[in-house]
């Protein structure tokens, strides 16, 4: 599995920094050895030597200064980035839940209104007979008489008798 590109340049970043201050510090002992401005002797292995070691107190010296100056810095950020990464997730998380509650009670507002409805559709009239008749129960509360015939009712409209081509005949005195 490869790792993500970023990481990798970042990488890349950090091991370029390295060889170019090491670079550095190399390029600052030949300079004071070549000004004689320290330790010096005939000997080619106690110059070495001593070079070995003084490169390597500056280079302590410098990783003790980034440490204390640089990584605090970059902890620090890395602190602050966890907590703000963990106070997303509660967000979310709450966020979630009070969703997840908003529709429950959504569903149980739904769950009421059809009970009602149900209950009103139960005691309808109509909805009884109906449901009745579909059960095939024989309803005590139909009429048993046989009905009578009347007759029409008069409803205002013009009773006189027509001609055959359908206007109304001319009224007798």
């Amino acid at each position: 599995m490869q790792p993500a590109p970023n990481s990798s340049n970042t990488d890349e970043l950090r091991i370029l920094g390295l060889i170019s201050f090491v670079s550095i510090l190399v390029g600052c002992a030949i300079a004071v050895f070549d000004a004689n401005l320290w330790l010096r002797d005939e000997s080619t292995y106690t110059n070495g030597l001593t070079y070995t070691m003084g490169a390597f107190t500056l280079q302590g010296m410098a990783y003790f200064i980034y440490k204390m100056l640089a990584q605090d810095s970059m902890d620090q950020r890395a602190i602050v980035s966890n907590m703000q990464r963990n106070m997303t997730r509660q967000m979310q998380a709450q966020q979630m839940k009070f969703a997840q509650k908003q529709m429950e009670m959504e569903i149980k507002k739904q769950e009421v209104a059809f009970a009602k409805q149900m209950e009103n559709l139960e005691q309808d009239p109509e909805v009884q007979q109906y449901l009745a008749l579909m059960n095939g129960e024989n309803d005590s509360e139909a009429p048993q008489h046989k009905a009578q015939k009347k007759q029409s009712l008069n409803l205002g409209g013009d009773t006189r008798k027509r001609n055959a081509d359908g206007t109304y005949a001319k009224k007798k005195e």
